[in-house]
Parts: structure tokens; C-alpha cells; sequence
């Protein structure tokens, strides 16, 4: 069978990511698949050779998708820092409201898929991938910290390192309790606290 058009292949796995997000893996079955996509079973297979392949592909397009966003946020050189920090996270927040309103699955496929398929050998590449894409966000967040540190907007009394993961779990904090509806009433004090700790301590810079 003749490979969709590109629109009509995005359009796939657009509709299956959300599947796949809402309902993890395991739990999303063939017809589930074809429901949302709107092609048939053999349709289905034989553009995307199986359930898991077609898995792999939305994993991939969406830690595409999210890194390309938070690069282009920490990458705005006209922010300090901890501004920049700021938006990635009231970002994160904005989306998971968006999704609330439109009835879109909450939380983060990432951090779904490493919850879901963590001690699944069978699906290690997907979480080996998922380890790649945080190791390219700690990077991206650790160089900026680094240099907030450098120009004194951020503390010191932390590793640059350690400050990338901290606000790295802060988002997937914010993503996982949105699905609880937890982070929409505390979302502002998560945030407050973690610019907080990133700004310099007297006492200790």
C-alpha cells in the first residue's frame, strides 16, 4: 500500500500519539488505533508495520516536537535566565490547561511511557530514547544555567548540573499532577519556589 501523504501521516500520528498518551501502550489496542486514526486494520499495519512500530514513531515526533519548543524558549537571548526558565515553565502550565479545556490527554508522553514501560525489556529502545532526549533537555537547561551563574543571576551554591535536573523535574512534576488536576490551583507557587532556588543566596554566592 502507497505511504499516506505527509499531512495525512502527521494527521496518524497526531491522532495516535493522543491514544497513546491517554491510555499508555499496553492499554491501546488495534481497534483503539483504528478508531482515532480512521484506517483500517490492514491499513494501519501495513504503513506502520506494527502497533509498536507506529508507537515509536509518535515517541519520536513528539520528544521531537517538545525539545524543538524548549529550545526555542531557552534559546531567547533577549531574557535573563531565570525570565527564561519562567516561560518554559508557565509554558508547560499553558499547555496542560489548553488540554484540559479541549478534553486533550494531560501529562507528558515521556514521562508516561518511562512510568509504563520502565522495567519492560521488551521496550527498552523506547525508554533508551526517552534517556536521550533528557540527557539533550539537561544539556540545553544546564548551559544556560551555567551562564545565568556566570553573569550572577543565578546561584552558585548549586551545580549548573544539579540546577538542570532540578528544574527539569519541576516540569515533569507539573506535567504528572495535571493529571491528578493537582497543578492548576498550586501551579503558580510550584513555579514561584523553583525561580526561587534558582536565584542567587547572599549568603552563599
Amino acid at each position: 500500500m502507497a505511504r499516506p501523504r505527509s499531512f495525512e501521516h502527521e494527521k496518524v500520528l497526531a491522532a495516535a500519539t493522543s491514544q497513546f498518551q491517554r491510555a499508555g501502550l499496553h492499554a491501546t489496542s488495534a481497534e483503539d488505533l483504528c478508531r482515532v486514526t480512521g484506517l483500517g486494520r490492514s491499513s494501519l499495519y501495513n504503513t506502520f508495520g506494527s502497533k509498536d512500530e507506529l508507537f515509536a514513531q509518535c515517541l519520536d515526533a513528539y520528544l521531537e516536537s517538545t525539545l524543538a519548543r524548549a529550545e526555542e524558549i531557552i534559546g531567547d537571548g533577549s531574557l535573563g535566565t531565570v525570565e527564561r526558565i519562567e516561560v518554559l515553565l508557565r509554558r508547560v502550565v499553558a499547555e496542560e490547561v489548553e488540554r484540559a479545556g479541549s478534553g486533550a490527554p494531560r501529562g507528558c508522553l515521556a514521562v508516561n511511557t518511562v512510568a509504563e514501560l520502565a522495567d519492560d525489556p521488551v521496550h527498552e529502545k523506547n525508554v533508551e530514547r526517552i534517556g536521550r532526549d533528557t540527557a539533550a533537555r539537561l544539556e540545553l537547561l544546564s548551559a544556560v544555567l551555567r551562564a545565568g551563574q556566570a553573569a550572577g543571576e543565578v546561584t552558585k551554591s548549586v551545580s549548573a548540573e544539579g540546577l538542570a535536573a532540578f528544574v527539569n523535574s519541576a516540569v515533569a512534576g507539573l506535567r504528572i499532577s495535571s493529571q491528578g488536576r493537582v497543578a492548576a490551583p498550586w501551579s503558580g507557587e510550584i513555579i514561584t519556589a523553583t525561580l526561587r532556588a534558582l536565584q542567587p543566596d547572599p549568603a552563599n554566592d
